[in-house]
């Protein structure tokens, strides 16, 4: 029933796909998926040109793909705790930055930073918790992967409470905020 973790401590197995639910609902559902109900509003009030939500999701993907990738090229990154703590830090940073800059190149730089930051938190707490509920029921995993889904609908949620209630650059900073570690 139990699990030991690195630290010595003893933890339970439904704690530890929470704790994994909870970081892939902030690097997902947050970090990455945000971006799209913010993004009419960045076109009706920050002047962002239509063709450029296309480049801003794209550099998006391509940090994603170049987080991913460092997962499989040292992985040695994959069982690092600190950096998935620092990945959840940059990522809150980086879509806190948003409001920042009115820069098309920035929101870019901005969003391929974030993409990146949450691949390696995905890679990073997907590693752990199979490694971890190894022995365990099944079905936790699919608890933990609901976090993703729950990340999801809490950047719907906040962007539909928000909009009629603040501009873009404070949903930008709710959004860091529901993402902190």
């Amino acid at each position: 029933m139990w699990a030991r973790t690195g630290g010595g401590r003893c933890r339970l197995p439904r704690g530890q796909a929470l704790r994994a639910a909870a970081a892939l609902a902030a690097a997902m559902g947050v970090g990455r998926f945000v971006y799209t109900p913010i993004l009419p509003l960045m076109h009706a009030q920050a002047g962002l040109p239509a063709g450029s939500g296309a480049d801003l999701a794209t550099a998006n993907y391509l940090g994603y793909l170049l987080g991913a990738l460092a997962g499989i090229l040292a992985p040695a990154l994959v069982r690092s705790r600190a950096l998935l703590h620092t990945c959840l830090a940059v990522l809150a940073v980086s879509l806190a930055a948003m409001p920042v800059t009115q820069s098309t190149t920035g929101w870019a730089v901005l969003r391929l930073v974030a993409g990146a930051a949450s691949a390696l938190v995905f890679v990073i707490a997907v590693s752990s918790l199979l490694g971890r509920l190894r022995d365990q029921p099944s079905h936790l995993t699919g608890w933990a992967f609901g976090g993703v889904g729950a990340g999801i609908a809490l950047s719907g949620l906040l962007v539909l409470v928000l909009r009629s209630l603040a501009d873009w650059r404070a949903t930008w900073w709710a959004a860091a905020g529901l993402s902190e570690d």
